[in-house]
């Protein structure tokens, strides 16, 4: 079968990992054409070196804004491609239609939050309804969602993401200073504020911790000048964007998510790749990926002070932490390469 993945760009994100490990997973049994609309802008070296180990055709379109859209019709063309899979919204819409166009038979659209801004959720709306023949899901909460908001259940599929090569699980030691990690962008969504707030109501009862941010973006200042705000940074260190994010992961002791809203969370899957019992609020699909008093704790939106206490009751126990850490491991084999490989495997056999 002749497959085009088409992503905006191929810069350092989960959408984009996704997709090439989608385009990896693929090729294993058929031709795959893995297609940067925007060319290499930000591009990431680490996925694109990912295409290149396997069995991928990679295409970097070029030009102005029609050439591009002109070089993709002519490549489905020339190619004769049967089967699309789009990933985020410029891709949903502008893709289905010159796939349509171009006589690809199946055109998979590729929603990846469980929120999406109101223009986006419409042009969404109306990509999924009127010109793709489905749209993939990374989570259940996000189906459920846009379900309510008038998208056809009927074309609606879940797959959650891929976490490939899960590493063995790891017991700590107890240590005399904990650490708590927590990843994101700098953007409203990550909710700093209160994560930091809850490290600042944590700070009032214990002093045996360390606070690690690893993330960037445009928010990085307020972050800051939060930090500051509430006498955070003795204690406190921030990581731009670091090349060894999974090591600082690694030796820490306890995650931490604050999130607005979240798909399937990948720095929460890294956290539990690594064997940590995870301390989050309760979006998206974090009690899928997170048993509640089980794996970890899950609290409200914005609720500093429940986070607070959860992550108390983990720095207090050693135990609980090897448990929670453990089960939470075990539990990231549900969305491991295999079982991705098979869900897809199987969606070109039944939905084509």
């Amino acid at each position: 079968m002749r497959i085009a993945i088409l992503i905006p760009t191929i810069k350092p994100g989960g959408a984009e990992k996704q997709a090439a490990l989608l385009a990896a997973t693929l090729s294993l049994e058929h031709e795959v054409h893995f297609v940067s609309l925007y060319g290499k802008k930000n591009h990431s070296v680490i996925v694109q070196h990912f295409l290149e180990e396997s069995r991928v055709s990679i295409h970097y379109l070029e030009g102005s804004f029609f050439k591009r859209w002109n070089a993709f019709r002519n490549l489905l063309k020339t190619l004769n491609i049967e089967v699309a899979f789009n990933y985020l919204t410029v891709c949903d819409v502008l893709g289905a239609i010159v796939e349509k166009l171009s006589s690809v038979k199946t055109v998979f659209n590729g929603i990846r939050n469980s929120r999406l801004a109101p223009a986006k959720m419409f042009l969404e709306w109306f990509a999924h309804n009127f010109i793709a023949d489905y749209t993939i899901y990374n989570c259940h909460s996000g189906a459920k969602y846009f379900e309510q908001k008038g998208f056809n259940k009927k074309k609606s599929i879940i797959i959650p993401n891929c976490f490939p090569n899960i590493s063995t699980f790891i017991e700590r030691e107890d240590k005399k200073i904990k650490t708590i990690v927590t990843v994101g962008r700098f953007e409203t969504q990550k909710d700093y504020l209160t994560a930091i707030k809850a490290i600042a109501e944590l700070r009032t009862c214990r002093k045996d911790f360390l606070f690690k941010i690893i993330g960037h973006g445009h928010l990085e200042a307020q972050i800051r000048s939060w930090i500051s705000e509430y006498d955070l940074s003795s204690y406190t260190s921030i990581y731009i964007a670091p090349a060894n994010v999974q090591d600082i992961i690694k030796e820490a002791d306890v995650y931490l998510s604050t999130s607005l809203f979240e798909g399937t969370s990948n720095s929460i899957m890294e956290a539990m790749n690594w064997s940590l019992p995870i301390v989050a609020t309760n979006v998206g699909d974090n009690n899928i990926l997170v048993k509640n008093n089980i794996s970890g704790f899950l609290a409200e939106v914005g609720d500093y002070t429940t986070l607070a206490k959860d992550l108390d009751h983990l720095l207090s126990s050693h135990k609980s932490r090897l448990q929670m850490g453990m089960i939470g491991h075990e539990n990231l084999y549900n969305f491991s390469a295999e079982v991705f490989k098979n869900n897809y495997l199987e969606l070109l056999k039944t939905r084509i």
